[in-house]
């Protein structure tokens, strides 16, 4: 076409420019092919591909499903395609994206991509990564609708979460360490965003700073803690050993497990030798945890280490040795083994109950679901964690292994009919002994609250005060099949989405059964968004900032009767005042959904409180979260009648 070498033109014009104005001469004498491999590089090292793509044959072009607490989150396409991707993008506005997270529109970005670490990317590899990605085959495919659930539709909510756990900066280099040190330093914090699994979170869904790379939940599977001190004092790691794990996901001591795979495979696999010696010098020399030490835990009773002994011998010294040891090359050793040593014990439930594929030159490892019962997986668990030097907690029960045994396989629905999505019959003439009643009453609940777990599990004790764990979860996936069935998503995907509840649910169930430092993210979607949230966080800080008001978030005409509604605004006003301009703005626009009724009333309060003279800053934001809090929960309750007051559907 005759415009393209004029684009080619530009687009390199564009790229030389950036390079003169933000990176002095740290890129500027890099001819463009050489920027683009640069940028490709850097791509891979910060894993973005395997996030934006959810089809092989579309690389970068988005759509991948991401689940999170508050509802489903899709990729976006992020090839040059002019009218579903960035091909109109500019780099500042790229820039804004990553580094900021803040998208071309203005609208916040959610933290599901990780610009809380990217923001720390330094300027020229940002230039870099705009040059490659500008590269891409364009691919014409339309971003998808995320699935959050109200309140966390809202982007601006976006504003307190931002205020409180976002901070803006590129990587500061320590001026006490050396070039290496500080090269990995930057891997870890800001391309690879390792801290995003490792790092535990609390009750926003933002990870705790003070305990970086301590370890955390991330589906079924474990993050263990790879600060400096549990990798060398407590796992014995050495850089000899941590190489070769970062480069093929397996060591002398250990193989990866779970997510861990992906980000191996795609991204930790394709760095230099270099820089794999660099984070390998950085997470052995990263100083000691600000995490408190923590409480001794209880030894194995004598005749609990007998019988964990028998059960080792006789299902697991055939392969990894009567002393934990493994074998070389094939088998990895328990004794010392990272994910033996977690703070729980699910890696070990995970690959015990669902066996683990052939890694590089590590052996198959079949499941033992259909060969131990619960009792023996425990006994067998708190056995190898407290056995050849390891001095993790003995907290494995029955229980938790037989919920961790559900989720895992789904029994119920793991046949013929499970495929075609059928849900089982539960009551008279079922093979289940869960109750009709309150399934059906479990149902009508999540109807309203799909992701309420701790309202559902509270509701199901309150019934059943004896049920175990894998009771509960069975009721939950129950209770939540006939609504999945009743989506229009293909049999494949209704499976998965069922799975994943049941993962969720056992996650929140099995927080409450082992002992553990860190929050589990499975407990925030039972908690409100808002004023009180920021309580558990501590102070906010003394700044204020609206969104931009230039019609391109919000339609006019809504913010128009908002800021008749609202009038002026006052720092102090009554529950029954912010209630009440919900109501009526939600009247008023009948047609208007719920998340824009909230988004224009918060912009209104914000822009009329931002003004105030002679008022502390600390307290405008904090009457902005009580304000926004009180408006969502009134929108809350409307969508809540709203939901009551429709038909349930024929047949279901």
């Amino acid at each position: 076409m005759p415009s393209r070498p004029l684009e080619s033109t530009l687009f390199s014009l564009g790229i030389l420019i950036a390079l003169s104005i933000c990176c002095g001469s740290a890129y500027a004498e890099m001819s463009q092919p050489d920027l683009i491999a640069r940028g490709k590089y850097l791509s891979d090292a910060a894993d973005c591909m395997p996030c934006h793509t959810s089809s092989k044959h579309k690389p970068y072009a988005g759509g991948l499903k991401i689940d999170t607490p508050f509802g489903a989150i899709y990729s976006p396409n992020i090839t040059p395609d002019p009218a579903t991707g960035i091909g109109i993008w500019t780099f500042k506005a790229f820039k804004n994206a990553v580094h900021a997270g803040i998208r071309a529109d203005g609208q916040y970005l959610y933290p599901a991509m990780p610009f809380d670490s990217f923001t720390k990317i330094d300027e020229p590899d940002l230039v870099a990564l705009w040059a490659y990605v500008r590269t891409l085959p364009p691919v014409k495919q339309k971003n998808k609708d995320n699935e959050l659930r109200l309140p966390f539709n809202i982007r601006y909510g976006m504003l307190v979460w931002r205020s409180l756990f976002f901070d803006e900066g590129y990587f500061q280099p320590n001026p006490r360490k050396g070039l290496q040190w500080n090269r990995g330093a930057y891997f870890v914090q800001a391309l690879g965003h390792c801290g995003d699994c490792h790092t535990p979170r609390n009750f926003m869904g933002a990870t705790i700073s003070s305990r970086a790379l301590t370890g955390a939940q991330v589906d079924h599977w474990y993050a263990p803690n790879i600060t400096a001190q549990a990798l060398k004092t407590v796992n014995g790691w050495s850089k000899a050993q941590l190489i070769p794990f970062l480069r093929k996901g397996a060591a002398t001591n250990s193989t990866d497990l779970g997510p861990m795979r992906e980000i191996v495979h795609d991204s930790l696999s394709r760095l230099t030798e270099g820089d794999l010696n660099a984070v390998a010098i950085y997470l052995l020399n990263s100083g000691e945890s600000e995490e408190s030490s923590p409480s001794v835990m209880p030894e194995l009773s004598p005749a609990s280490e007998r019988t964990g002994a028998k059960l080792y011998t006789a299902n697991c010294a055939n392969c990894h040795e009567k002393n934990g040891q493994g074998a070389a090359g094939s088998i990895p050793p328990l004794a010392h083994n990272p994910a033996v040593l977690a703070a729980k014990p699910f890696d070990i439930l995970s690959a015990v109950l669902g066996g683990l594929p052939a890694r590089d030159h590590f052996m198959a490892m079949p499941s033992f679901a259909g060969v131990l019962t619960d009792q023996s997986v425990a006994k067998i668990t708190n056995y190898v964690r407290t056995n050849w030097g390891n001095d993790a907690p003995p907290n494995a029960t029955p229980d938790l292994v037989a919920a961790w045994r559900s989720a895992l396989t789904l029994p119920v629905y793991a046949s013929d009919a499970a495929r075609s999505f059928v849900c089982p019959t539960v009551g008279p003439g079922s093979d289940s002994n869960l109750d009709s009643r309150l399934i059906a009453a479990l149902s009508a609940e999540m109807r309203l609250h799909p992701v309420a777990y701790a309202k559902f599990v509270d509701m199901y004790r309150a019934q059943r005060p004896h049920a175990s764990t894998a009771e509960i979860v069975d009721g939950m996936i129950a209770a939540y099949c006939p609504i999945v069935a009743a989506s229009s998503m293909s049999d494949r995907a209704k499976s998965a989405a069922l799975k994943r509840f049941g993962l969720n649910a056992t996650a929140y169930v099995a927080s409450q059964k082992v002992s553990a430092t860190e929050p589990e993210m499975a407990i925030i979607w039972a908690t409100p968004v808002g004023y009180t949230l920021a309580e558990h966080v501590g102070e906010s800080k003394p700044t204020l900032s609206c969104p931009p008001d230039d019609g391109s978030l919000l339609p006019k005409s809504l913010v128009a009767e908002a800021q008749t509604i609202v009038g002026k605004p006052s720092l102090e006003f009554t529950v029954e005042t912010a209630a009440g301009q919900a109501d009526s703005l939600a009247n008023k626009q009948p047609a208007a959904k719920l998340a824009n009724v909230a988004n224009a009333l918060i912009l209104t309060y914000c822009k009329g409180i931002k003004d105030i003279s002679g008022a502390d800053p600390a307290d405008k934001q904090s009457a902005l979260k009580r304000y926004g809090e009180q408006v969502i929960s009134a929108l809350q309750t409307l969508a809540e009648a709203a939901a009551q007051s429709k038909p349930a559907p024929e047949g279901k």
